[in-house]
């Protein structure tokens, strides 16, 4: 039986994720999944990859055969094994997440491309499906590696599910700490992504100013800012104001200077990781009875920006989005979706 586990590195005490087949780990998955970690992946990417190749080294074990030997028509085969077996929650895979997956598998193939491996998949690089993405890791890239997915399958395009204003306050309802209540009013108000959030310092904030920087750093808590930039987001007098609330009434002495901490539960007095927040929402989505994610906040942030009328540039830099592409290509269902109601503006501005 193939397994993710998350082990603790002896030298750093970093966690990473690998791969056991029974109590043997699984070298080359392992060893790219290493690769990834120390190039400073996000804990969700390296994450979220472990757990693709785990299906990819199930579907080779049960069909008994080699990844070094695997053929494209092979590989195909691996499709219908993907729509054949539920995935880890039970459901079915749809096309979107057959191709993740694919991608990842993809991604691993090009990795041992690069050290040299030459393999069968390698060989058929060139017959993938073009994208207007460049290839994952493409900045370090050499001539003939792996310029794309080699296999993908049609996939319909999903919107990003974004919340009401009634969802989000019925979500501020339900959060019983001031800690948390200013977690998500920060996530929905200026659209950061969860790890932007937990590695925010005091020293970030500007009270005075409404700002707050967001910076990429080394954190002790695993997060990650994932821009390359420091950039700046404008937020409410309203949301300092329960910054400060949080700060007089739950905040107490600390070692560090990070603003979300544990102060009731795990390793009291340490900053917030990501599967504590995760499992905040997690309580926040049984109390409401809303299927809730932090990147949800994100989505709905930049959808009201762009029917409030701003620009794409601008919700690019508000994002910290590298290219204004990723914004528009993004969010342009709001194109379709509020149609209506810019014709309507314009049959009323042009009627004047």
């Amino acid at each position: 039986m193939v397994r993710v586990q998350r082990i603790i590195v002896p030298d750093t005490q970093e966690r990473c994720w690998v791969l056991f087949n029974a109590d043997q780990p699984l070298v080359a998955p392992n060893q790219y999944l290493s690769y990834l970690h120390h190039l400073g992946r996000s804990p969700n990417t390296v994450r979220a990859y472990a757990h693709h190749l785990q299906a990819f080294s199930k579907f080779l074990s049960e069909e008994n055969r080699d990844w070094t030997t695997l053929t494209l028509t092979e590989l195909a085969r691996f499709v219908a094994w993907l729509r054949r077996m539920n995935s880890p929650n039970g459901k079915s895979r749809s096309n979107t997440t057959i191709n993740t997956t694919l991608a990842a598998v993809s991604s691993f193939y090009e990795y041992q491309d690069r050290l040299g491996v030459e393999t069968n998949i390698s060989r058929s690089r060139r017959l993938g499906v073009r994208s207007p993405y460049k290839p994952f890791l493409h900045h370090i890239s050499r001539n003939g590696s792996l310029p794309r997915a080699v296999l993908q399958v049609r996939a319909m395009r999903r919107l990003p599910r974004v919340l009401s204003a009634q969802e989000i306050q019925a979500l501020l309802n339900a959060c019983a700490r001031r800690r948390d209540r200013l977690l998500v009013s920060l996530l929905y108000e200026s659209g950061m992504r969860i790890g932007q959030a937990l590695g925010l310092r005091h020293a970030d904030i500007r009270s005075y100013d409404g700002e707050i920087d967001i910076v990429p750093r080394a954190n002790s808590n695993g997060a990650l800012a994932k821009s390359r930039s420091p950039y700046t987001v404008h937020v409410s007098k309203e949301l300092m104001e329960l910054y400060a609330d949080y700060l007089v009434h739950e905040y107490h002495e600390a070692t560090h200077d990070y603003v979300f901490v544990n102060w009731w539960g795990g390793r009291i007095g340490a900053p917030m990781t990501y599967s504590t927040a995760i499992d905040l929402f997690r309580k926040l989505s049984a109390k409401t009875g809303l299927n809730t994610t932090p990147h949800m906040f994100r989505h709905t942030h930049a959808t009201d920006l762009l029917r409030a009328g701003w620009d794409p540039a601008y919700v690019q830099r508000r994002l910290g989005h590298a290219q204004i592409q990723t914004t528009v290509n993004t969010y342009s269902h709001l194109s379709n979706s509020d149609l209506g109601k810019v014709f309507a503006r314009y049959q009323k501005e042009r009627t004047r």
